[in-house]
């Protein structure tokens, strides 16, 4: 039994990452979180006895704790093999602008502390798992626009606040690299690529099928070896 777990899927990346995976014979559990069931309708209309969809916001610790029950009934004993940490938002913010409070904290809140407090609270589910088989593996789906080396280019102007916590989510995969694997999971950071979605805009290169279906295999294709590292979805490293 290979058992996987989504945030972020009612549309875009997130759902795409949910229809590659069930593409798999191998992976027998995909849960896919939500925050909101009304607007999942492309999520929940998959008809797959594998897919298990779970209402949960990821930002509130009893939301969390929650779902981490109902996951536990879900993989009955075996614990959670692979942790896609997805959800993410991104809103304007120009340095020469208007600086908005609620835009920096909110885009922290949703694309550093939800990862920081799934992965803690999934831990548990998660090392059962590699006491079972090995292994088990933390997916930070991140971006370039998070990348230091990036920091300079004419892209990351107007998504600063997006910028400056998805370089926190790159420092959150360094960390869980580092303190999980002694429970043997790993934690490795991921950009999918500019990609049609509503965050992406229309005007970006690659479908979603594009970005997803390669970015799928590479997560299911690591070891041990790439713990910690940080990969464009063609599997090329990315600098951080």
């Amino acid at each position: 039994m290979v058992s996987a777990l989504v945030t972020g899927t009612n549309r875009g990346i997130g759902l795409g990452l949910v229809r590659e995976l069930l593409k798999d014979p191998s992976i027998t559990i995909v849960i896919a979180i939500v925050r909101n069931l009304e607007t999942a309708n492309d999520l929940t209309s998959i008809d797959d006895t594998r897919l298990h969809v779970l209402k949960c916001e990821i930002t509130d610790e009893k939301s969390v704790v929650e779902a981490v029950e109902k996951v536990t009934e879900i993989v009955d004993g075996k614990g959670l093999d692979l942790l896609i940490n997805n959800a993410g938002i991104m809103r304007p913010l120009k340095l020469d602008g208007d600086v908005d409070r609620s835009v920096v904290m909110e885009s922290f809140e949703v694309n550093a502390f939800a990862p920081l407090l799934v992965g803690n609270k999934f831990l548990g589910l998660l090392r059962r798992a590699a006491e079972l088989k090995g292994s088990a593996q933390i997916a930070n789906i991140s971006s370039g626009l998070g990348a230091l080396e990036n920091a300079m280019s004419e892209a990351t102007k107007p998504p600063v606040a997006y910028s400056m916590s998805k370089a926190a989510l790159n420092m959150l995969t360094r960390r869980q690299a580092f303190e999980y694997k002694e429970y043997k999971v790993r934690a490795t950071a991921f950009t999918p690529g500019w990609v049609r979605t509503d965050m992406g805009t229309m005007n970006a290169a690659l479908s979603v099928e594009e970005s997803t279906g390669p970015l799928t295999k590479l997560i299911m294709s690591l070891t041990e070896e790439h713990n910690g590292e940080f990969y464009r979805f063609s599997g090329d490293k990315s600098p951080w």
